[in-house]
């Protein structure tokens, strides 16, 4: 799935493809079906693109430019994988999840081994201050999705605890493609500016994900309605919420207590927070936390990888995929 606005660096993106199967490779047949399979169905590679964006800002060479490119790709991947088991998913970006082709058993243990991969890129930069901010990612990657489990189908839902999940699952890892280049070439004193850029446009590109459960078409890749299924109140419905929408309220409590939604409660639903504002209140909270990146960004010397990086950041708010 391309988007154009990477165009200018597609030759790094394909080095970046390159490593990925360098270093998922294994000589064991039945592990490298696996590999085949993730390496065939890679996303919009957002974040390893940001990555490659923000080290040539920071200055870093090539070698580990593209290291913590792969290193942020395939440690996503592995929350991806791991994702799709807990949520019983059966396909992504349009392909059948690895769950779906194989056992729970093994994607689970095949997520583990996409981590470790990860890691080793990790190690291999050779910068502990480096390797101590993926340590930190990592760890609050996964705490995220144990807080969004366990806070699961809680009624009624917390706009604050659902900020902390999101900033937890989506922008810290964000934040690392922004920060961890200027940790590496710089200390980690120069690099919190780039983590909070990172933060930013994470929780903006996560806010715009649920809006696209609503209103998204086939090209999302996954299936649509299945937030508030699985018992994530997102944004949107928490501002329906908020101000006591009756409407949302009763199928919120609904969907809570059956863990199933009906296609008419779907489609009432999608209606109601399109035509009550909540959808496109959602979207200008993305495009606020935009904007103050851009506005952060300003602090770095313009050149065409921080142009290329304000079309990213359009490209976050305008998608319908």
């Amino acid at each position: 799935m391309s988007i154009q606005v990477l165009n200018p660096i597609a030759g790094e993106l394909k080095q970046i493809d390159r490593l990925l199967a360098e270093y998922l490779k294994t000589p064991y047949d039945e592990i490298q079906s696996f590999n085949t399979h993730t390496l065939e169905k890679t996303g919009k590679k957002l974040r390893p693109a940001i990555t490659i964006l923000f080290g040539h800002i920071a200055g870093l060479d090539m070698e580990q430019i593209l290291k913590l490119g792969a290193c942020f790709e395939l440690l996503h991947t592995s929350t991806l994988i791991h994702d799709d088991v807990i949520d019983n998913a059966k396909t992504r970006r349009g392909h059948a999840t690895h769950n779906a082709k194989w056992d729970n058993t093994l994607t689970v243990l095949y997520g583990d081994f996409v981590f470790s991969s990860a890691m080793r890129l990790a190690v291999e930069l050779k910068h502990i201050e480096a390797l101590e901010e993926i340590s930190r990612i990592t760890r609050e990657l996964v705490s995220g999705e144990l807080l969004q489990n366990a806070t699961a189908f809680r009624f009624p839902p917390s706009r604050e605890r659902y900020f902390e999940i999101i900033r937890l699952k989506t922008a810290v890892l964000f934040g690392g493609c922004c920060g961890v280049p200027i940790v590496l070439q710089s200390g980690r004193g120069k690099a919190e500016t780039g983590f909070r850029i990172g933060e930013n446009i994470g929780l903006a590109f996560q806010l715009i994900d649920d809006c696209l459960d609503y209103i998204a078409d086939d090209k999302l890749g996954k299936p649509r309605l299945i937030d508030l299924k699985e018992g994530k109140a997102t944004l949107p419905v928490l501002l329906a919420l908020e101000k006591n929408n009756p409407v949302v309220t009763a199928i919120a409590k609904r969907v809570f207590q059956n863990r199933e939604i009906s296609a008419a409660d779907g489609e009432i639903l999608t209606r109601e927070l399109r035509d009550r504002g909540f959808l496109a209140e959602t979207i200008q909270l993305a495009k606020d936390r935009i904007h103050g990146a851009l506005e952060q960004l300003n602090g770095f010397t313009e050149n065409r990888y921080t142009g290329v990086f304000r079309k990213i950041c359009a490209f976050i708010t305008e998608r319908d995929f």
